[in-house]
């Protein structure tokens, strides 16, 4: 077996890859939506700004049995470097898993990666057995678990027409009249760049990271571009709203859902974020309702949403819940530093 980077210019292993995605995807969590075929190959081909990919397959007599793509931030975050390993479940019982962790381990560390993040699949109360493995190989290489996510899915329409015009109503007299929603589908509108950025920016420094450490990506106006083109060629489709503060036409509060090409049953909540200074206002279930109904207007044959929140971070689980979400599995995010 021989541990091969791979890229762009090699379509059959792209093709190998994305069939061990599939495969692996079906026998772990089969319950979860898979990444569309276009989103998959265009991992190749695009990357986002301040980003750098790196990807590695396990290769025996010319089949490729598992790979491992490693991505490393290139303007903030230099000491951080995360990946995701699959191996085809038909080649689980070989070293592949073994020697795509070593390369990758390795490689983090030639290019001054000094600390290393993927994750686990592990079962949650209430949820689906799911085989942890990935968990326990993980912690036998040093690996600690810094962060556990928790996977969630809900119906399109969760509340009724009645229940979520009264939750509405409640959150938008809440909000009072100092905020203006906007809704937009794809890029952001021209006028609300700037004040984007500033959100998108915000995203680290207040999002759960448990015990990673990561600073901030600063976002300006060319990279948003440089982002939204790079979804334009996956094929994935962003649905958002905002609260624009009437007073300093500033976004306040802002929640996103993704619909990827090649998926008209499922689509994904982005960020739902609420500027710290004006938490209690009830923006964020009130953005949230109002997206949901984009999406439906947007999109009729979307049936489910996706979501996944940090499980120490209380005040959106309470949000998803009241919206109706309900668990599915979770996601153990293992952390590897080098030694001092």
């Amino acid at each position: 077996m021989e541990i091969i980077e791979f890229g762009a210019e090699d379509p059959d292993l792209i093709d190998r890859a994305y069939a061990i995605l599939t495969a692996a995807h079906q026998a772990d969590i089969p319950e979860n939506p898979c990444s569309p075929e276009r989103f998959f190959r265009t991992l190749f081909s695009h990357v986002f700004p301040g980003r750098e990919r790196h990807w590695f397959a396990a290769v025996e007599d010319g089949r490729a049995l598992g790979y491992a793509r490693l991505n490393f931030f290139t303007d903030e975050n230099l000491e951080l470097a995360m990946y995701e390993l699959r191996v085809h479940p038909d080649h689980r019982g070989t070293d592949a898993d073994a020697r795509l962790r070593d390369r990758v381990e390795r490689y983090a560390a030639e290019h001054g990666r000094t600390a290393l993040v993927t994750a686990a699949a592990i079962t949650w109360p209430g949820g689906p057995e799911r085989d942890e493995t990935t968990a326990r190989t993980l912690e036998a290489r040093g690996y600690t678990r810094a962060l556990t996510t928790v996977n969630r899915r809900s119906p399109v329409d969760p509340l009724g027409a009645e229940e979520e015009q009264r939750r509405y109503d409640e959150a938008l007299a809440k909000a009072g009249d100092a905020y203006e929603i906007r809704q937009w589908i794809g890029p952001v509108p021209d006028d609300l760049v700037d004040t984007m950025c500033r959100m998108e920016t915000m995203i680290m420094s207040e999002i759960p990271l448990g015990e990673i450490e990561a600073e901030p990506e600063v976002m300006n106006p060319e990279k948003l571009r440089a982002t939204e083109a790079v979804y334009a060629a996956e094929g994935r489709t962003w649905l958002a709203s905002v609260a624009v503060e009437r007073a300093t036409g500033e976004v306040r509060a802002w929640t996103e859902i993704a619909i990827d090409e090649g998926d008209d049953r499922d689509a994904r909540q982005g960020i739902t974020i609420v500027d710290p200074a004006h938490r209690g206002h009830r923006l964020g279930l009130l953005l949230k309702l109002a997206n949901l109904r984009q999406v439906r207007a947007h999109a009729p044959t979307i049936a489910h949403i996706w979501t996944d929140n940090a499980d120490v971070n209380a005040p959106m689980i309470a949000i998803n819940e009241l919206m109706g979400y309900t668990t599915v599995d979770a996601s153990a995010e293992y952390q590897k530093k080098a030694e001092a």
